[in-house]
């Protein structure tokens, strides 16, 4: 039998053995998905590429379930980002604007001109373009970079619980985005320009000094990606440095990539400063938040493992 044979009748098997609801539920949830933001007028082209991407890689079939079940999470955590715009304002706290500034110059205020300010201000004023490029490219890559690794871990050197980092970054960022709900603040580029009084909550959102990374090279890459940002008050935590940190945490279980995760993500905290992005307290907490998760999932991993040496 071709292999072309034996993957069509992989594939006939597979279908077979499902149920009216495992056939159609996945195409009545994309249009359902699809209908949804049409109905409140924000759908776009990327809605369709998205719900096709997700029905592309159910219908497959058994030989490429492992591959999707990895890229699933990821494309959850961009509809849920997306999906922020339509409940942000409605459901948003009161928005903190001076706490987390003051608490900044309290734990980590340094001296400039006889008064105290934030590390991210101080380092507006010390710009170098050698950083402006390192730093704007680890903040674009910084979800490339952790697909990269969970992949590597998974399907290059398939480590037993690699199948869970992926699913470990959702939760984390899922805890974020209601985060920002409860406790909404603004980042250090918002003070710069509206001061510290009552939130101005029409402020647009911007690429801050990420838009020296677009200047230099001439591109408008963050100017496009913050121009869409689906909440401006979404500073703590910071899921940059949160979402690095938790390879980091992988990476040290694992035993496998411990430099370059390390390495990689003391440069996205550097940059969510220098980028004027984050306060150092917004990057802390998001670390605090990556090791809630990494315990909880780990946890999870070895009941997992107990019930599977149960079951024989």
């Amino acid at each position: 039998m071709t292999a072309g044979a034996t993957i069509r009748r992989e594939w006939g098997d597979w279908w077979d053995g499902l149920g009216a609801a495992a056939r159609w539920l996945p195409v009545l949830g994309a249009l359902g998905f699809l209908a949804v933001h049409a109905g409140l007028g924000g759908l776009r082209p990327d809605h369709g590429l998205l719900a096709g991407v997700v029905l592309a890689g159910y219908y497959a079939g058994p030989r490429v379930r492992l591959f999707f079940l990895f890229l699933l999470p990821i494309l959850i955590v961009g509809a849920v980002y997306d999906a922020q715009r339509y409940w942000a304002d409605a459901l948003r706290a009161t928005v903190h604007v001076a706490g987390p500034h003051q608490g900044e110059l309290d734990w980590f205020g340094l001296a400039e001109g006889g008064r105290l300010v934030t590390p991210a201000a101080w380092l507006q004023t010390r710009t170098r373009a050698a950083m402006d490029l390192a730093c704007g490219a680890a903040y674009l890559l910084f979800i490339p970079v952790f697909f990269g690794v969970a992949g590597w871990w998974l399907f290059k050197a398939k480590i037993r619980d690699a199948d869970l980092v992926m699913w470990a970054m959702l939760g984390l960022n899922l805890a974020a985005y209601a985060t920002y709900l409860l406790y909404p603040a603004a980042p250090p580029w918002y003070v710069d320009h509206y001061g510290l009084g009552p939130a101005i909550l029409s402020a647009a959102p911007e690429a801050a000094g990420a838009a020296r990374f677009d200047a230099l090279l001439g591109v408008r890459w963050f100017a496009g990606y913050y121009g869409r940002n689906a909440n401006v008050f979404g500073a703590i935590p910071s899921l940059h440095v949160g979402q690095t940190f938790l390879a980091v945490l992988y990476a040290w279980q694992f035993r496998s990539l411990r430099g370059f995760t390390t390495g990689f993500w003391l440069l996205v905290f550097f940059a969510s400063v220098y980028l004027n992005h984050h306060y150092v307290i917004d990057g802390l907490v998001g670390m605090v938040f990556a090791l809630g998760v990494w315990v909880g999932v780990r946890w999870w991993a070895r009941r997992r493992t107990a019930e599977a040496l149960r079951r024989g």
